[in-house]
């Protein structure tokens, strides 16, 4: 890699790794950050503060929203303890449901999985519930893509062979599901840098809202700080064209935050979408990157990153990411995660080191991404 780049000229900013490790904490100490709820708004407000430090300009764009909340659910095998579960996001209520398991075929999630999906059928006939095995870890919550208003549960590979024993000898399954909808209010927090330079915008984006049982320090409250320090080093080094940052308020709710930013994005005014979800603890880069053309910059240039990093390229990207409301309209799109699947959308998704390190070779990552890409002038105070 040549001498003299941006990310030298950006050295002597270390320090602000400390402002990044701060937004961080702050984020992740509000807990679950539900979209349309009393958290997600409070740490919108937060963020607005830190994104009119990071950015020339700064507002918080609201929208209404459906949202959606849980006061409690509960599975069992009759004769058997409970059976750990988690509602899908979205899912319908029940003071009380019975009946017995039938294989219904597939659920299909983002076009990325498809797990085994049962119906829990009643005396009647009529179908209660639903049940979905996730067919590559522990039940978390997810997205629910199928619609309708009865509860559907989520259960771990791990009770597989249990579910699939109780469908065959008609064991009656009990449960209930208290959940809500309510109308709210979503908050996508914007900053923008050069908004006086010529070009197509280029949009850096990251989402800070959370699924309902974890702080989400992975997914992605370090996302959400990474691209506040990417934009403060953007508006010290100076860049080619107008940047907007964006952080998104329902990403885990199909991407509602982005989908709405997009609407008035096209490829005649936005020249790219850099997104970043999700920094946990491995090595392993993954990189969701299209269409091709674009793609083989971006492998181009990360071939010279001087980071110690392995990645893993998607072509064309994967949708489970803000990127996709925007990829969808044409325009160009990556994605990097340093991706960690054991934890993703759990408790166990707190605060730790070994995170914060790899969110310091995320921002020289990034920075290095977008000064092979021409946005960084380096024209800025190093």
């Amino acid at each position: 890699m040549k001498g003299n780049t941006a990310v030298e000229k950006g050295a002597g900013m270390g320090k602000e790794f400390a402002v990044m490790e701060e937004n961080w904490k702050k984020i992740i100490d509000f807990g679950p950050r539900l979209m349309g709820s009393s958290a997600s708004k409070a740490c919108s407000s937060y963020l607005e503060e830190e994104m009119k430090r990071a950015a020339e300009e700064a507002v918080t764009e609201k929208f209404p929203v459906t949202a959606w909340e849980n006061d409690g659910w509960k599975l069992e095998i009759e004769g058997e303890e409970a059976i750990p579960s988690c509602l899908f996001l979205e899912s319908g209520a029940s003071e009380g449901f019975e009946g017995t398991l039938e294989w219904l075929g597939k659920n299909r999630l983002w076009n990325m999985y498809s797990w085994d999906r049962y119906g829990i059928i009643d005396s009647h006939g009529n179908t209660v519930a639903y049940v979905t095995v996730r067919g590559n870890g522990e039940a978390i919550p997810q997205m629910l893509f199928t619609g309708g208003s009865l509860p559907h549960f989520l259960v771990g590979r791990e009770d597989k062979e249990r579910i699939k024993r109780a469908e065959e000898r008609k064991a009656r399954i009990t449960g209930f599901a208290h959940t809500k909808r309510q109308e709210s209010t979503g908050r996508n927090v914007i900053g923008t840098i050069g908004t006086d330079k010529p070009g197509k915008k280029v949009v850096i984006c990251a989402h800070y809202d959370t699924v309902y049982d974890t702080a989400g320090a992975y997914d992605n409250a370090s996302g959400a700080a990474v691209v506040l320090e990417l934009g403060r080093r953007l508006k010290a080094m100076g860049t080619s064209c107008p940047v907007e940052l964006l952080l998104t308020d329902g990403e885990e709710f199909d991407l509602t935050g982005a989908r709405h930013r997009a609407r008035i994005c096209s490829p005649e005014d936005t020249a790219m979408v850099l997104c970043i979800d999700g920094v946990g603890r491995d090595r392993v880069l993954e990189v969701w990157s299209g269409p091709e053309p674009f793609e083989r910059r971006v492998r181009g240039i990360l071939k010279g990153v001087r980071e110690d990093f392995s990645p893993v390229y998607h072509c064309p990207p994967p949708p489970g990411s803000d990127q996709e409301a925007f990829y969808a309209k044409g325009i160009p799109a990556c994605m990097l995660t340093f991706n960690d699947q054991g934890i993703l959308h759990s408790p166990k998704d707190i605060y730790e080191e070994n995170k914060l390190h790899n969110m310091k070779v995320m921002v020289r990552i990034g920075t290095e991404l977008l000064e092979g890409l021409g946005i960084i002038t380096e024209k800025g105070e190093g």
